[in-house]
């Protein structure tokens, strides 16, 4: 009698503890439940509309760096992580990857460069010159002096370049030197080395002076002049 009512409460005793975690496991269950959301699909949205869609389900958008998806429109959102119909907490965090467009590629940097060199490098760029401004005395060579679009700009594959371009170098400039006191031999080394040219030499009588002595000269000493200019020398004979 005593072991029989031992194993009536023995087995009371494991079906009230049977039934309290059930009621445990159906709360905690419902808790859960009602703390989960499902993640709602964005993908082609606005990407501002597509964050408040998110935050209207109780979660939390966070925009990630743009990827280039050629289907989807540039601003709108390529991609979702995690993906729609994923199960989260309340207050989880769902990446949004808005669309940057069609692939592009970066412009390389064509000042300074030959006029030649940069077509071949627009070309191995699969890219074309639209136009070509041309300005005069602007540097030492025919080189592309600007560009549009600049240097490491995005742009669509096969996209045109506009080119500035100096056709003509600028010619350089010097300050005249003295020469008045200086033999012709002299001065005629100096200027050849400079790149002017040497005008007909006027030869003066001078009593005191050495033949062969500069006396004056023509442009002037101190005097702005540019390469190749025309000097005349006056010198004693």
């Amino acid at each position: 009698m005593g072991v029989s009512r031992f194993l009536r409460w023995l087995m009371a005793f494991a079906g009230l503890m049977a039934g309290c975690g059930l009621a445990v496991w159906m709360v905690l269950w419902v808790s859960l439940r009602s703390s989960a959301t499902r993640v709602p699909s964005v993908l082609d949205t606005d990407t501002a509309h597509a964050a408040a869609v998110i935050q209207t389900s109780g979660l939390v958008a966070r925009i990630q760096d743009g990827v280039f998806d050629p289907q989807i429109g540039a601003g709108r959102v390529a991609s979702q992580r995690p993906p729609a119909g994923f199960e989260l907490k309340r207050g989880a965090t769902v990446l949004l990857y808005p669309s940057l467009g069609k692939a592009v590629q970066k412009v390389g940097d064509l000042t300074g460069l030959p006029v030649s060199l940069a077509e071949a490098e627009l070309e191995n760029e699969k890219l074309t010159v639209e136009r070509q401004c041309d300005v005069d005395g602007e540097a030492d060579g025919v080189v592309v002096l600007a560009q549009m679009p600049g240097p490491d700009a995005l742009v669509a594959p096969g996209s045109a370049v506009t080119m500035l371009v100096n056709r003509t170098p600028r010619q350089k400039r010097y300050v005249m030197p003295e020469f008045v006191g200086t033999t012709e031999p002299d001065a005629t080394r100096v200027l050849r080395a400079l790149g002017f040219q040497l005008a007909t030499v006027q030869r003066v009588s001078y009593p005191g002076v050495s033949p062969g002595t500069v006396l004056r000269q023509d442009p002037t000493a101190g005097g702005p002049v540019i390469e190749a200019a025309v000097v005349g020398l006056w010198v004693s004979r």
